[in-house]
């Protein structure tokens, strides 16, 4: 008799146990407007009001997103003023817009704009407090000529306070070229992290051409034959890594005319 009521209870529990999966997973399907079952939703008052919410986001993300590009888009094309108009409209976004998505993607499309006030949305981005919008001002930072973008990125691979900033100045610097890019960068070239270390060794790389891999001795030894100015190594603390916010911002061409890109993100159907 125990052993007929055990088997009975622990049936019990096996079916409760699968009911209320099934439970949870009808209500995950039913409330999320990716779920096969999102139509069924429509009979339940909580997952229509999580649509509304949801549409309201995505709508203003799209909408705002769309505004900026346009506006670039403009200036790009435009004059000087107007690319001036453009980087000041996307510099109040960056400071005072509610959404960080919003504010990231603005100091994206700053690097579109040949502006003095680009220029200063930019520098000013890349003392912001959140890493991730410092990290979209690098990004942008690349896009612009040497001699106004090398001084900050240099200056932000030594006195950034996240590894993961550092690393990314590091990256874009390895994007330019000549005795400038080679100096930028090897002010790190003896930094205490040693991600950091070899980010600095593959930007010089890709810089100079050499093939001297992660060999640090031979990259002092080169950095100090080949440059001019006096190299001083900073040494910086270990911090988290984040996420590489990977650029999806509209290219120009060699006319300078606008080349759309198309997104992955908050498209109408």
């Amino acid at each position: 008799m125990p052993i007929k009521m055990a088997s009975q209870t622990k049936n019990y529990v096996v079916t409760y146990t699968l009911l209320a999966a099934s439970l949870g997973m009808c209500v995950s399907l039913t409330g999320c407007a990716e779920g096969i079952l999102w139509r069924t939703g429509q009979y339940v008052p909580w997952a229509q009001n999580k649509w509304i919410e949801e549409e309201k986001i995505a709508d203003t993300l799209f909408v705002k997103k769309r505004e900026m590009r346009e506006r670039v888009e403009f200036a790009i094309n435009g004059t000087q003023q107007d690319q001036q108009n453009a980087a000041k409209f996307l510099a109040e976004i960056v400071r005072r817009d509610s959404i960080l998505l919003h504010r990231i993607y603005a100091v994206k499309l700053l690097g579109q704009l040949d502006c003095p006030a680009s220029l200063k949305a930019l520098q000013e981005a890349t003392e912001n407090s959140n890493s991730e919008i410092r990290i979209a001002a690098i990004g942008s930072l690349e896009q612009l000529p040497a001699d106004e973008s090398l001084p900050r990125l240099q200056e932000i691979l030594m006195d950034d306070s996240n590894t993961d900033v550092r690393l990314a100045a590091a990256r874009a610097i390895g994007e330019f070229s000549g005795e400038q890019a080679i100096t930028a960068v090897a002010v790190a070239l003896d930094d205490q992290d040693p991600a950091l270390q070899r980010r600095v060794m593959q930007s010089l790389e890709k810089i100079s051409g050499e093939p001297l891999g992660i060999d640090l001795v031979a990259w002092e030894r080169y950095v100090k034959a080949t440059t001019s100015d006096r190299i001083a190594p900073t040494r910086k603390p270990n911090s988290t890594l984040d996420d590489y916010f990977e650029s999806d911002t509209p290219k120009r061409s060699a006319d300078n005319s606008f080349q759309p890109k198309v997104e992955n993100n908050w498209q109408t159907p």
